[in-house]
Order: C-alpha cells, then sequence, then structure tokens
C-alpha cells in the first residue's frame, strides 16, 4: 500500500521511483522502527473528501491510505537530524493531508528530541527537523513556510529539496 504511493507520487514529482522489495528493506531497517516513526494518513469518508482520518502509526487506523511520512533519526558530526520523507497520492494533494502528516511527524520528533536534548545541548549540537520535499510541487515550498523550515540548498535525491527547522 505505501509503496503504491510512492510510486506513483515519484513518477508525477520526477523523483527516483523505488522496488518494493528496495522500499520493504528501507522500512526494514532496525534503526527505523517502522511501528513508531512511519505514520500514515487515510480518507476515511468518501463522501466528504475534506475529512482526514488522524495522522497515525502504522497501527489503529481505518480508510484508504492516501499518504504517509517516514521519521528518521540520524545524526552527523555537528547535529542531530529528524528527517521526514513521504508522499500523498497526487489526486489528493493540496488538500490538507501532507500539513496533517508533516505535523504528527514533527511532534514525534520534539518527543525524541527531548530525550537527548541534555546531551545536544552539552556537546553543542543542534537539533533539526528537516523535510524532503518534491520540487516540482508548488505547494512545498508553503508547506514548508507553515512550518518555518528553510531550503538547505544541500544536494538531496533528485527532484526533492531538503527544508530544515531548529527544534
Amino acid at each position: 500500500m505505501l509503496v503504491h504511493i510512492q510510486q506513483v507520487s515519484a513518477q508525477i514529482d520526477g523523483t527516483e521511483v523505488m522496488s518494493e522489495a528496495d522500499f520493504e528493506e528501507w522500512l526494514d531497517q532496525p534503526d527505523l522502527a517502522a511501528p513508531m516513526n512511519v505514520f500514515r494518513i487515510t480518507d476515511d469518508d468518501e463522501d466528504d473528501p475534506d475529512e482526514w482520518g488522524q495522522a497515525g502509526t502504522l497501527d489503529g487506523l481505518e480508510g484508504e491510505t492516501i499518504g504517509y511520512s517516514v521519521l528518521q533519526l540520524r545524526r552527523s558530526q555537528h547535529a542531530y537530524h529528524f528527517l521526514c520523507e513521504g508522499a500523498v497520492l497526487p489526486q489528493h494533494r493540496h488538500r490538507g493531508a501532507g500539513q496533517a502528516l508533516l505535523i504528527c511527524a514533527l511532534n514525534h520528533a520534539r518527543m525524541r528530541a527531548s530525550e537527548f536534548e541534555f546531551e545536544a545541548q552539552q556537546e553543542g549540537f543542534p537539533i533539526y527537523f528537516e523535510a524532503l520535499l518534491p520540487v516540482r510541487d508548488p505547494a512545498s515550498v508553503k508547506l514548508a513556510a507553515k512550518f518555518d523550515m528553510q531550503p538547505t540548498g544541500e544536494q538531496t535525491l533528485n527532484g526533492m529539496k531538503l527544508y530544515r527547522v531548529e527544534l
């Protein structure tokens, strides 16, 4: 289900289409802890397409999954990075699903950051929330701005731009 969303979105966005095996391998990484760090959003009420199912982890949501986000914690030499990647089916974009998924991931990142915030301060390391957003989708810039995220200028996947805000 999630790999289908990635594949359809990647074709529209001009980004890399992942095979089902590569996608599953990515989600199966032990350090990803997918059951706690993969969020999906559903379209529960087909009569009112603006009513979203609540974004949540892989378990416990009903309805057709129309988008997902994956939150990964990485540490570089000088910072902690919560990287959020995901996709929303093109026919469901521009209605708030991406924003709901980012809110869910950001809130989760804030909770997780509290576990090592003191250590990061002692090391002088910032903690960043980052999102990879498609360049072709004009809503990406607006979405990043809603979260006070700025483009980094760092090299990323083809067709994607990395946005960042310090937590």
